[in-house]
């Protein structure tokens, strides 16, 4: 009875082989072999192959290792669940008469089932649909980080990182300069051969086939490509003079007409990304095929200029050609196009009506109002694509979408279209904006003065409460309706100088030490994991002195070695990630417990915040470090623990302080349904004109070592807290 028992239970934990069976299609047969093999607790891979014939499917722990140390190196340690035991199991698909048939060599494993699958490298591998989408986003130019998130939308349950996409794009890169080894091009739009009499052979062009149209290389050259090229240079080169093109911002594109070729088939060129528009050319420009593939680059050019790439707003141009069947898109930085949307923070639309130029745009006259979306920005443009493709869809009548704190895009059935649209665009958002600063309302026919709603004026200001330049009186107070104080800490209530000479300097001397000393705690490790992510994100961006940090298995002394190294940078260039503020905050921690720091802060506080608790009004910090660094800062102050006199600490977690969202999002954290109802004391202009964008009262406290303020600012300004 007992030995059925255990024959019963063994047979239970037998992993089994996929089942045999037909396929369609190559890519049907390995899917069926991964998915069943995970059912069973175990992974697969490639062992052999011919594309079209057959392919031999592996135990993933199968093989063995070769030994490549010298001696004294230490053997790396790897997962239990992935090392190789030279496992024999093997099936093998081939095909016949278009029919792939699976069969199975070897069915029997040599090792347990796996309990966590997520730890075998090939579980992590990309089919090869995923590796044909990574290879279309590199030729257009996107980041690991694009391409990673564009396979998760289709793959929810997507394990590979942003590790894995780049090994997928090194291979990628060594096979095209494989390639470009066995043909020397000529030049950047023609490929050819040199003869013996130092003439150009050229090699016979092989035709492109995209959305099932067909097109050869020669009219990737012809002369409606050349002229459209040159047209979105000449374009970009006027658009820079009228400021929607500066500091490298903003694009264009343009398709190619030709009345023999249906317009969702048409070539199109777009201009590049990092590029001084004002000196654009044709060469300059890339040429794509109508569903985005990106033909022939442009030619690399010498320093200081940096390595061709596509513009970041090309899945966006896409989006407008194919749900609005666009001949031409912008993409414009104009001033006027940023501050319209800035004008009312709370808004999703800019309406405008009975005004001239109004006519200008498609599908309006005089009478009619025009709605514009807004849209909010993101970090990226790339990861703008799902809410304009919303926007497009809910606005069918829409020419352009504004995006918040960033610019606008607009289309066009034609180049000049779109070009008038533009001009019609930009004029209306700076009349807008001039009609506000007259108090009036530019969305009504009749243009009157600005309306009081719940307590604001027109779309976000209330100008009877309007700041004025200049300090307060000593005899100043909070309006009663004001029962909310937000506070910055650096410059406002602590010096700069106890941040810049005493804090930093201690995380600076102390990083190494902390780290090495607490290693192994989870704390640490997750400190480490976390700017280790930030840094891999830095590479990918090209930030300045970011080095990366090796893998574990490396050695404790090299991961601390560059940890350090990155910390360093970090501080030097004052970065605000939260990577770097936690772990600040664990080694100052480590500094007040043992009584080695004491935070400074300004001698007028403690009295300030002790009245403003005893008048019943609430005070909250906002700062940009953690906070319970906040908290250790106001438990440790030359005065004492002050924190009997605040209600809460903030963070950027809600967001940067140079934002507006973030002071949305702290007002509906603390429960102030009117914005005005919060009083915001900061040392920066930058987080003063966010705040107030966000509707809230600001003051700008005046403090020894502060930055000089830009002249006519527009804010009022303290020198002391209790001013207030």
């Amino acid at each position: 009875m007992e030995v059925q028992e255990q024959d019963k239970h063994n047979q239970e934990k037998k992993m089994l082989p996929p089942p045999s069976g037909t396929f369609h299609t190559r890519e049907e047969l390995l899917t069926h072999v991964r998915d069943f093999a995970l059912t069973q607790g175990y992974m697969v891979s490639i062992r052999d192959s011919a594309k079209d014939r057959y392919v031999t499917i592996a135990c993933d722990r199968g093989g063995v290792y070769r030994k490549r140390l010298k001696n004294g190196e230490k053997l790396r340690q790897r997962k239990n669940a992935s090392r190789l035991t030279n496992c024999p199991f093997e099936v093998v698909g081939k095909r016949d008469d278009d029919v792939w048939t699976l069969t199975v060599k070897n069915g029997e494993h040599n090792h347990e089932r796996s309990k966590d699958i997520s730890d075998h490298p090939s579980y992590r591998h990309f089919t090869e649909e995923e590796v044909l989408l990574i290879r279309d986003m590199t030729a257009a130019g996107k980041r690991p980080r694009q391409i990673l998130k564009a396979l998760r939308q289709r793959n929810p349950n997507l394990v590979s990182d942003s590790r894995n996409v780049y090994n997928v794009k090194a291979k990628i890169r060594r096979e095209s300069l494989s390639e470009s080894k066995k043909v020397e091009p000529s030049s950047s739009s023609s490929m050819g051969t040199m003869n013996a009499n130092g003439v150009t052979a050229m090699i016979e062009s092989q035709p492109m086939v995209h959305n099932s149209f067909t097109m050869s290389q020669s009219y990737v050259e012809s002369k409606e490509v050349s002229e459209t090229k040159d047209l979105v240079a000449e374009l970009c080169r006027h658009f820079y003079t009228l400021g929607w093109l500066s500091g490298t911002g903003g694009s264009m594109t343009i398709k190619v007409h030709d009345d023999s070729i249906p317009r969702p088939n048409q070539l199109i060129v777009m201009s590049p990304s990092g590029f001084q528009k004002e000196r654009m050319v044709a060469e300059d420009m890339y040429v794509l095929s109508s569903d985005g593939f990106m033909l022939p680059t442009p030619p690399l050019k010498p320093y200081p200029y940096q390595p061709p790439k596509c513009t970041d707003c090309a899945p966006l141009f896409l989006k407008a050609y194919e749900i609005c069947n666009a001949g031409a898109v912008i993409h414009s930085h104009g001033m006027e196009a940023c501050l319209v949307t800035m004008i009312n923070p709370f808004s999703k639309e800019f309406r405008i009506t009975h005004m001239e130029m109004i006519k200008g745009i498609q599908g309006h006259g005089y009478h009619d109002e025009l709605v514009v979306p807004i849209i909010e920005n993101t970090a990226y443009g790339g990861e703008l694509t799902e809410s304009l493709t919303e926007a497009m869809r809910a606005y069918p009548k829409t020419t352009a979408v504004l995006v918040r704190n960033h610019g606008v895009y607009i289309w066009g059935d034609s180049w000049i279209s779109t070009k008038t649209q533009a001009e019609c665009y930009h004029y209306l958002f700076d009349a807008a904006i001039k009609l506000h600063q007259l108090g009036l309302d530019w969305s009504s026919p009749n243009h009157g003065p600005l309306r009081n709603v719940n307590g604001l004026w027109g779309c976000s200001w209330n100008f009877s409460r309007a700041p004025k330049v200049g300090t307060f009186g000593l005899d100043y107070m909070i309006e009663p309706s004001q029962r909310c104080l937000l506070l910055s800490i650096e410059g406002t209530v602590s010096p700069k100088s106890f941040v810049t000479n005493i804090l930093f300097p201690y995380a600076l001397e102390n990083v190494g030490k902390h780290v090495a000393m607490t290693y192994d705690t989870e704390e640490t490790q997750h400190d480490i994991d976390l700017l280790r992510s930030q840094i891999q994100e830095d590479l990918e961006q090209g930030v300045d002195g970011a080095v990366p940090i090796p893998p574990d298995y490396v050695g404790k002394e090299l991961v601390i070695a560059s940890f350090s190294a990155n910390f360093e940078t970090m501080i030097h260039t004052d970065r605000k990630v939260t990577s770097l503020k936690q772990l600040q905050g664990h080694i100052w921690r480590n500094g007040f417990q043992s009584n080695e720091l004491v935070s400074v802060v300004f001698e007028d506080v403690p009295e300030a915040l002790e009245r403003w608790h005893t008048s019943g009004i609430k005070v909250y910090i906002y700062s940009s470090d953690s906070r319970e660094v906040q908290q250790l800062l106001f438990a440790n102050s030359n005065y004492g623990d002050l924190r009997k006199n605040l209600c809460g600490f903030f963070d950027t977690t809600v967001g940067n302080k140079q934002v507006a969202h973030s002071y949305f999002e702290i007002l509906k954290t603390v429960g102030v349904d009117r914005p005005v109802d919060m009083l915001f004391v900061t040392d920066s202009f930058q987080e003063a004109v966010a705040a107030r964008a966000a509707g809230l009262e600001v003051i700008i406290s005046i403090r020894p070592g502060n930055e000089p303020l830009p002249e006519n600012h527009g804010f009022r300004t303290i020198a002391s807290l209790l001013e207030i």
